[in-house]
C-alpha cells in the first residue's frame, strides 16, 4: 500500500516558482546590471532633455487651450457654479449623443462615462436647472437609472472657491520653496526641487485637459497632494546626494532611486485599484489626476533633478 505523499511535496513546484519569481521581481526593482551599467554610462545631461520636453508640451497644451477657450483649464461646476447629476446605471451608453440630446434641451452641457469594475455611470454637468427635469430627461433618453445624486453650486460660492484655491496653491509653492532653502541653505538643489514640483503640478493640469479631467474641489485637493509627493521624493534624492558620502555620486544616485521608485510605483498600483473599483466621482478624480502626477514626477525627479545634481557636486 502506497502512503501518503507529504503535504509539502504537492506545493513544492509552487513554492520553487514562486521564490523564482520573486527573485526575478526584487532583480527588477533592485535595478541591477543591466540598468547600472547603463546609467553609469549614459550622458546624464543628454537624459535632461526628456522632462525638459515634456514639461514644454504641458505648457503648449495649457497655451492652445487657453486661445481656444479663453481660460488656462477648464473648470467644474465647484470652481464656476451651476448643476451637477452623478447617475448610476444598469448598463453601457453613448456619452456623446447624451450630451447632444441635453444641450439641446439646456444649453451647454459636459456629459462624462464612468467605467468601474461595478458597473456604469454617468457625469452630467451644466447651468441652473430643476433636478426632475434634468432626471426626466435623461430617462427620456433611454437610460435606466439605478442611483442618482444632484448638487448644486451658485457661481458666486464657485467663484468664491477659485478664489480660496488659487491662494491655498500660491502659499503652498512659498512655504515649500521657503523650507527647502532652509533646510538645504543651496540655490541649485533648491531650484531643482522647486522645478520638479512646478513640472509635476503643470503637466498633472495639461493632461487633465488632454483627458476631459474638469478642475474640481477633489482634483484641486489631487494636486496639492501632488505637491507633497513631489517634495517627498525629491528631499530624499537631494539628501541622499549632498548628506552622505558613502559611495560615489552615480551609487548614491542609484540607492536613492531604488528606494523612491519604490515609493511611487506601490502608491500608483494603490491608486489605479481605487481608480478601477470606484463609482464616486471625486475619488476618481482624485486617482486619475494622481496617477498623471506622479508619472509625470519620475522623469521630473529622477532624470532632471539627478542631473541637475549630479551636474552641481561634479562641479564643487
Amino acid at each position: 500500500m502506497r502512503g501518503k505523499r507529504p503535504q509539502g511535496q504537492h506545493q513544492q513546484p509552487r513554492s520553487r516558482t514562486s521564490y523564482h519569481l520573486y527573485k526575478s521581481f526584487i532583480l527588477v526593482i533592485s535595478m541591477n546590471f543591466p540598468f547600472r551599467t547603463w546609467y553609469e554610462s549614459a550622458n546624464y545631461k543628454s537624459l535632461m532633455v526628456i522632462p525638459l520636453i515634456i514639461f514644454l508640451l504641458s505648457v503648449g497644451i495649457l497655451l492652445y487651450h487657453y486661445q481656444s477657450t479663453g481660460e488656462w483649464f477648464r473648470k467644474g461646476i465647484d470652481m464656476e457654479g451651476g448643476v451637477q447629476l452623478s447617475l448610476k446605471l444598469t448598463g453601457d451608453f453613448d456619452d456623446t449623443a447624451l450630451e447632444r440630446f441635453l444641450s439641446e434641451r439646456f444649453g451647454k452641457v459636459k456629459v462624462r462615462k464612468v467605467v468601474s469594475a461595478t458597473g456604469y455611470g454617468a457625469l452630467i454637468q451644466c447651468g441652473y436647472v430643476d433636478q426632475d427635469e434634468l432626471l426626466n430627461a435623461v430617462k427620456e433618453y433611454g437610460l435606466d437609472v439605478e442611483e442618482s445624486t444632484f448638487q448644486e453650486v451658485g457661481s458666486a460660492l464657485g467663484k468664491s472657491f477659485w478664489k480660496q484655491s488659487q491662494s491655498a496653491m500660491i502659499l503652498a509653492f512659498i512655504l515649500m520653496g521657503g523650507i527647502v532653502f532652509i533646510i538645504f541653505r543651496k540655490v541649485v538643489p533648491s531650484l531643482g526641487v522647486i522645478f520638479a514640483a512646478v513640472g509635476d503640478i503643470l503637466g498633472a493640469l495639461a493632461f487633465m485637459q488632454v483627458l476631459g479631467i474638469d478642475l474640481t474641489l477633489a482634483s484641486f485637493a489631487a494636486l496639492l497632494l501632488t505637491l507633497g509627493y513631489s517634495i517627498d521624493t525629491d528631499i530624499l534624492l537631494t539628501t541622499r546626494l549632498l548628506k552622505r558620502r558613502e559611495g560615489s555620486v552615480v551609487e548614491r544616485s542609484i540607492g536613492a532611486m531604488k528606494t523612491g521608485l519604490m515609493m511611487t510605483l506601490t502608491t500608483m498600483a494603490a491608486l489605479g485599484v481605487l481608480y478601477v473599483i470606484s463609482t464616486a466621482p471625486a475619488l476618481r478624480e482624485i486617482s486619475s489626476v494622481l496617477l498623471i502626477a506622479l508619472a509625470i514626477d519620475i522623469p521630473n525627479t529622477w532624470l532632471m533633478n539627478v542631473g541637475l545634481l549630479r551636474w552641481y557636486l561634479e562641479r564643487k
